[in-house]
Parts: C-alpha cells; sequence; structure tokens
C-alpha cells in the first residue's frame, strides 16, 4: 500500500484527493460533500455507487481519465478534500498503533488475538470436538443433531471464555474487532456469546480470510488484518 502511494504522489495524473469518513459515504448520494462541484460529485457517486457500502470509508484520488479509491483497513474518522495528490491521511493511518482484537472461529478450532500495530501481543489457540454430519435418518439423526448442537453451543461458550480472558487486560485499549471463518458460525457465535455483543460497536464488517485458526495463522494474520482494498475506475 506504501508503495501504491507514492507511486500516487509522484505521479502527475492526480488533480484532486478526497478522504471520505463511513458516514459520508453512507449518505454521499443525497448529501454529497462541500467543496465539489457538480462534475466531481456526479464522478464520485458514480464510484462510490460500485465501491459499495465501506465501514472504512474511502480515500479517492481523482484524475481526468481515472479515479482509485483505497478502502482502508480501519475507518477514517474526517472528511477532507485537498488539490492535487495528497496521502497523508492514509500514511497515518497505516503507521499508527491501532490496538486490534482478534477472533478467528471454525467448526472445531478457535484462535484469539490481540494485535498493537501489526505485532501480536496475545494469543491462544485450542481445539474443540465437534462431530462431522450424520447422513443417517430417522430417531438415530435426532440424537446425532442433538448432539452436534450441544458440542457447537460448548465450542462457542469456550471461545467466547477465551475471548474475555485474552481480551481482558488490553479491554480499554481494543480499537477495533476482526472475525475471521465460516460466516454462518461467526452470527451464531456472536449471538450467543455476551462479550461480543457489548463489543458489537467496534467489531468491522469485513470477515479476515484464514484456513485454519491454529498458531502459525495468527502469526501472519497482521496482513490481513492491514489490508486494504484497492480498486481504479477508467473514466470515459
Amino acid at each position: 500500500m506504501l508503495r501504491l502511494l507514492t507511486e500516487v504522489e509522484e505521479g502527475d495524473w492526480c488533480r484532486r484527493s478526497v478522504y471520505l469518513k463511513p458516514a459520508t459515504i453512507a449518505s454521499f448520494a443525497k448529501n454529497g460533500v462541500d467543496g465539489l462541484g457538480d462534475a466531481e460529485r456526479q464522478v464520485l457517486a458514480d464510484v462510490l455507487e460500485e465501491v459499495g457500502p465501506s465501514d472504512t470509508g474511502a480515500a479517492l484520488f481523482m484524475g481526468d481519465n481515472r479515479v482509485t479509491a483505497v478502502l482502508p483497513p480501519f475507518p477514517l474518522i474526517a472528511d477532507s478534500l485537498h488539490e492535487g495528490a495528497s496521502t497523508t491521511e492514509l500514511r497515518e493511518l497505516l503507521e499508527s498503533q491501532v490496538v486490534t482484537g482478534v477472533v478467528l472461529l471454525r467448526m472445531g478450532r478457535y484462535g484469539v488475538a490481540v494485535l498493537r500495530g501489526e505485532f501480536l501481543s496475545a494469543t491462544k489457540t485450542d481445539t474443540r470436538h465437534v462431530k462431522n454430519r450424520h447422513r443417517a435418518g430417522g430417531s438415530s439423526q435426532r440424537r446425532f443433531m442433538r448432539s452436534r448442537d450441544r458440542l457447537i453451543r460448548e465450542l462457542f461458550d469456550k471461545t467466547c471464555e477465551v475471548v474475555a480472558t485474552v481480551f481482558e487486560p488490553f479491554r480499554k485499549d481494543i480499537d477495533y474487532v476482526l472475525l475471521g471463518g465460516e460466516r454462518n458460525a461467526l452470527r451464531a457465535f456472536r449471538e450467543r456469546c455476551r462479550l461480543m455483543q457489548d463489543l458489537e460497536p467496534k467489531i468491522l464488517n469485513r470477515t479476515l480470510q484464514m484456513d485454519k485458526p491454529n498458531h502459525a495463522t495468527l502469526e501472519s494474520i497482521a496482513f490481513e488484518v492491514w489490508k486494504s482494498r484497492v480498486l481504479t475506475f477508467e473514466l470515459k
């Protein structure tokens, strides 16, 4: 990402830099933003429609023939407009020591971590048996599903307990929480774990991509946590 920002700065194509916080993106079609001309506003409206919702906002570098949109890993906190290429806000965000709580969950395994910037401050991983799906029918199937449901609840409860233990020393410092795993499992876990409900305002929408929530994954999870989404649009 820093390489991209250097290319934006050193190129001569960017005429305007626009930083939009999440709430501004959500209301842009209706309210726009002060300081933009009608043509710029229409271009940005079209680009933001293609980009879709972003709970971290967006930095947009506008040229005569293209717009590059960067959706940062963590939310921008203010709107700003600049003549030419200005990457200061993004650089400051990417160099900040954001404290992030991470919860990775798949059936049978969990991993929990706290990162300060890109460095791990605490981790915990473990396994807990959850039965695979059963193909038999009748009463055998019902007994199996009751047993499996119980094991899933136990997995969720144990994960919730570990999250509380790992997060507690950093509870006042955690800025954001990111989750990784299968979406349905994560949704059910969030519904069952009271702590996750308490942390809801800090949970970002994107789901971290990972294979197994083990220690090796946590060792490299900073790459996913700090990943930005970049899109370039050619203007006609």
